[in-house]
């Protein structure tokens, strides 16, 4: 399976996007209990097999 582009809130709450939601306007944490409300998603690289957040030199190797 192959690494994804996905939107991460960096706080407590820990939401995960697709780009498809972001595109749609969903471009800031909306968890009003969450240390991060309202500041913008952070685009990162997703694994869908191991549904966690890889970083860049994760991903030549990240192979599922």
């Amino acid at each position: 399976m192959a690494v994804e582009a996905r939107y991460f809130c960096t706080g407590t709450c820990g939401a995960v996007i697709t780009e498809e939601q972001y595109n749609a306007g969903l471009t800031r944490c909306g968890t009003n209990t969450c240390n991060m409300h309202n500041e913008p998603f952070e685009k990162g690289l997703y694994c869908p097999t191991c549904e966690r957040r890889i970083t860049e030199s994760e991903q030549g190797s990240h192979q599922h």
